[in-house]
């Protein structure tokens, strides 16, 4: 009877054993998927949020001495970040005399500027900086 009994014992600890082991591997397997699908999702916004040629305004032009971020931010592959460093550039130079300035801007090589270049001009109008007579 008792080695019936210590055979139950023995029995009642390996199914609860079981039952933890189990509960530890569908919550896992729960974190896993929340992973993979979250991932997902973050990849799709990204894509999804991708402008093309196609979705831009058909007469869309900038003038990169006029603009505001949220213009600057309708040029493809222009975010936020970048048009910010476009409008820094532009205050710390007093404005752009040409297109082929925006190479002076981190972030925008050869590639990005010839897919910009149909999409921004530069105005006349530049402020002239006077000149710093101490670095003579």
């Amino acid at each position: 009877m008792q080695e019936a009994n210590e055979k139950d014992k023995i029995e009642s600890r390996s199914r609860e054993r079981n039952q933890v082991v189990w509960v530890r591997t569908q919550a896992f397997a729960a974190l896993l998927l929340f992973i993979v699908f979250w991932t997902m999702a973050v990849c799709a916004y990204r894509v999804g949020n991708q402008r093309t040629d196609a979705e831009l305004p058909g007469e869309l032009i900038v003038d990169l001495n006029d603009a505001t971020q949220a213009e600057l931010n309708l040029l493809p592959g222009v975010g936020e970040k970048l048009a910010n460093d476009i409008l820094k550039y532009r205050d710390e130079i007093g404005g752009f005399h040409s297109v082929d300035e925006l190479m002076n801007i981190r972030g925008i090589k050869e590639g990005r500027l010839l897919s910009l270049k149909k999409y921004v001009t530069v105005s006349g109008s530049v402020t002239t900086r006077p000149l710093d007579r101490q670095s003579r």
